[in-house]
């Protein structure tokens, strides 16, 4: 007898809410519970994404990463580019889709994430100094007003207002900018602080070019540091090994290296610093 039920089909679906496929199988059998073919149909895994910042300022960076895609490659839309870490700039608060491409899945697997922008103010910094003229090697107070919601970063390497520091220079200039947490220059303000060398025992002692350290020349004071000199070096000083073949000394009460200064010496030479 000729049967309208000679084949059915069962269908399974198997739903996963991680980093997994989703997957509909179905089984098809014949009149005598005979399976006779197995299709699988679905999406390939649905991958993870983060950013890295969540938020920023317009226009900078941060750093989308997508895991999970076994099998397969990230696609991100709407950039239309691939590779599992991405870095992006938006204008503008964007969402950002990451697509895991299986070869032989009709449907990839997705997952989405946000970077918001933030629209950062401008402020207006005001920055002073106190005292705006000093021997080289004093402290002064540097101070900067306006940065209502945000850290003020200094040139110098200091961070907030009021701080400290040493001037070694005849002029140095002083930048501070304010910063917040997704803002990285709110504004700027900049001040100029005078700086005098010393040259009675016990200032600072200041190179003025390129020399042997025992030649008077290369100081600014026109002598030799003594054991009571705090010695400030901004360009290459060296010590030479004499005529007769022995080492040079120099003396100082300490030394301070500058950005640019360098000291060269052998082992037959020497600086030496009293002990206090």
């Amino acid at each position: 007898m000729f049967s309208l039920w000679r084949y059915f089909v069962i269908g399974i679906l198997l739903i996963s809410k991680v980093a997994l496929a989703q997957t509909t199988t179905v089984l098809t059998y014949d009149a005598n519970g005979n399976r006779i073919s197995k299709q699988i149909k679905g999406s390939s895994p649905y991958p993870t994404v983060t950013a890295s910042p969540e938020a920023v300022a317009p226009s900078q960076p941060s750093t989308l990463l997508a895991s999970g895609c076994t099998g397969g490659s990230i696609q991100w839309q709407p950039l239309n580019q691939a590779g599992s870490q991405i870095v992006v700039n938006p204008a503008a608060t964007t969402q950002y889709t990451a697509q895991c491409v299986v070869q032989g899945c009709a449907n990839n697997g997705f997952a989405k994430q946000t970077v918001t922008v933030i629209n950062c103010p401008t402020v207006s910094l005001t920055v002073t100094a106190n005292p705006t003229l000093v021997k080289y090697g004093q402290s002064v107070n540097l101070f900067a007003s306006g940065c209502n919601n945000g850290t003020v970063s200094w040139s110098s390497g200091n961070v907030g207002s009021p701080t400290i520091t040493s001037i070694y220079g005849a002029a140095t200039i002083f930048t501070a900018t304010c910063k917040s947490l997704y803002c990285p220059d709110l504004g700027t303000g900049t001040v100029v602080v005078g700086g005098q060398t010393g040259c009675l025992p016990g200032d600072v002692l200041i190179t003025k070019q390129n020399g042997a350290w025992s030649d008077a020349s290369t100081w600014v004071c026109g002598r030799m540091p003594t054991s009571s000199d705090i010695v400030y070096i901004s360009h290459q000083v060296t010590l030479y090994v004499n005529a007769s073949g022995t080492g040079t000394s120099g003396y100082a009460k300490f030394i301070i290296q500058g950005r640019d200064g360098t000291l060269i010496y052998d082992n037959l030479s020497k600086i030496i610093i009293p002990q206090n």
